[in-house]
C-alpha cells in the first residue's frame, strides 16, 4: 500500500507542475476590462482590455523610448559638458587659456601689491625702497620665421670661413 500512494503522490506532483505552467500562461494572457470612473457620477469615461503580458510590453517599450529619448537629449545639448570625462576641446582650449589669463593677473596684482606697499612705505618713512619686478613680457619670444639665405650669402659665408681657416693655421 506505501508504495502506490508514493506513486500516485509523485503522479500528482507532476500533474500539478504541467498544470502550474499552463495555468500561467493562461493567467498572462488573460484579458482584464481596465476603466476610469468619474466618481460623481459613476459614469464611464475611459475603458480598454488589457493583459497582463500586453501590459508588460507596454511598460518594457516606453521604458525604452524613455531610455532612447534621455539619451538623445543628453547628447545633442550642452547637459553632455556635465559627464565626468566628457569634455569639447573647444572648452579644453578656453580653460587653457583661462588658467594662463588668471596667472598673468596673479603676478600684476603681486606687483601692484608690491608697489602699494613701497608707496605707503615711502609716505611713512617706516619701510625701505623694495625693489619691484614686473612680469617680464620679452620672455616669451616672438614668432621669427628663418630667414632663407641667397647664393650670395652663402658664397660669402663660404669664403669667410675658408679664410678663418688659413688665419688659424
Amino acid at each position: 500500500m506505501p508504495t502506490d500512494y508514493g506513486r500516485n503522490q509523485y503522479s500528482m506532483k507532476k500533474q500539478k507542475k504541467q498544470f502550474d505552467s499552463s495555468t500561467f500562461w493562461k493567467k498572462v494572457r488573460f484579458k482584464y476590462k481596465l476603466y476610469f470612473l468619474n466618481e460623481n457620477t459613476l459614469e464611464e469615461v475611459f475603458s480598454f482590455r488589457l493583459s497582463l503580458l500586453s501590459g508588460f510590453w507596454a511598460v518594457l517599450s516606453f521604458a525604452i523610448l524613455l531610455i532612447i529619448l534621455t539619451s538623445l537629449v543628453i547628447i545633442n545639448t550642452p547637459i553632455r559638458n556635465y559627464l565626468p570625462g566628457y569634455i569639447d576641446s573647444e572648452i579644453r582650449q578656453e580653460m587653457i587659456e583661462n588658467a594662463l589669463k588668471t596667472d598673468s593677473l596673479e603676478q600684476i596684482i603681486q606687483v601692484q601689491s608690491l608697489y602699494i606697499e613701497n608707496i605707503s612705505g615711502i609716505i611713512t618713512g617706516n619701510s625701505p625702497i623694495v625693489k619691484i619686478t614686473e612680469p617680464d613680457t620679452l620672455a616669451v619670444p616672438a614668432k621669427v620665421e628663418e630667414l632663407k639665405k641667397s647664393d650670395a650669402l652663402k658664397k660669402f659665408m663660404q669664403k669667410y670661413e675658408e679664410e678663418e681657416l688659413n688665419k688659424k693655421k
